[in-house]
């Protein structure tokens, strides 16, 4: 009887042991979970055409640790980590409707020297698949969802204010608004003292004439330069020879209000025409929410 109360004694504390044994297993397991839960759910995937991009449907002030597994021929498997700056934002236009990604382009190869840090991707490398194996975030509100190339996304929408680019030109009205980050930068020549105001990928383009930096509310600057593209036809100043409007041209800009990184303007006068060896004369002008000038270089 003793015998089998001790057989018993130990068989119990057998199988308590790999209940204990196989808890704490499954807790390892589970904290070993390489994809980040949290109450806002991103979602993520990663694509290697000829380089490797990391697209997600966020904006947040905290950087992104991913992990992205390379899949190379013969089977040969390599973790490549990229670190996503905090607050970094390049969002691409996916399917209209105000519907965009953020994309980040992962651009650490190696040199012909060997010189770049590691970890990088090889040029020789096959590469039949990447797949996205970890993904975390210092704020733990974020969690991450990786999706294929076959999943539907939640596409981000944009609360960004809108610049917006309005004049008239003899007969003609022009307005053109989009997303301020849709804009190319504009810019101010630190040699020269000259502004330049590029809006919307060169729809509207002009090269004011020499004013101190920065803007302020109630400067004035001459617009010897100008050209813009309405009714699939560009207009005004040639875009390669900035000095051809310089002869004949009255035009000027007024700032009118700077809020934050924002500024508004009104423009009017006469713009003598390269393209068209004409005056142009433009009036109701105005710039609403225009990105401020960055300097360059």
């Amino acid at each position: 009887m003793k015998t089998t109360n001790k057989l018993i004694s130990v068989i119990s504390t057998i199988l308590l042991a790999g209940f204990f044994i196989s808890s704490c297993n499954k807790q390892r397991d589970e904290s070993r979970n390489a994809i980040q839960q949290g109450n806002t759910t991103i979602e993520i995937n990663a694509i290697y055409p000829n380089y490797l991009q990391l697209r997600y449907n966020n904006v947040i002030d905290a950087p992104i640790e991913v992990g992205v597994t390379f899949y190379i021929q013969n089977g040969v498997q390599k973790v490549v980590p990229v670190k996503i700056p905090a607050g970094y934002k390049k969002l691409q236009s996916w399917g209209g409707n105000e519907q965009y990604i953020n994309v980040y382009n992962y651009s650490e190869y190696n040199d012909s020297t060997g010189n770049a840090p590691p970890p990088v991707i090889q040029p020789g490398w096959v590469v039949d698949s990447v797949k996205i194996t970890s993904v975390s975030c210092s704020d733990g509100k974020y969690g991450f969802k990786v999706l294929t190339g076959a999943d539907q996304w939640d596409f981000f929408h944009p609360t960004d204010p809108k610049t917006t680019v309005s004049f008239i030109a003899g007969q003609d009205t022009f307005y053109y608004t989009d997303f301020d980050f849709n804009n190319p930068f504009l810019y101010y020549y630190t040699q020269g003292k000259v502004y330049g105001f590029n809006f919307f990928n060169y729809t509207v383009y002009m090269q004011s004439s020499v004013a101190n930096f920065p803007i302020q509310q109630g400067m004035v600057m001459g617009l010897p330069y100008m050209h813009y593209t309405l009714n699939g036809r560009q207009w005004g100043s040639q875009p390669d020879n900035r000095d051809s409007a310089s002869n004949g041209s009255t035009l000027k800009l007024t700032v009118t209000n700077i809020t934050g990184v924002h500024f508004d303007a009104t423009f009017s006068g006469k713009l003598w025409s390269s393209l068209q060896a004409d005056t142009l004369f433009i009036s109701n002008g105005e710039f609403k929410n225009a990105l401020l000038p960055v300097t360059f270089p």
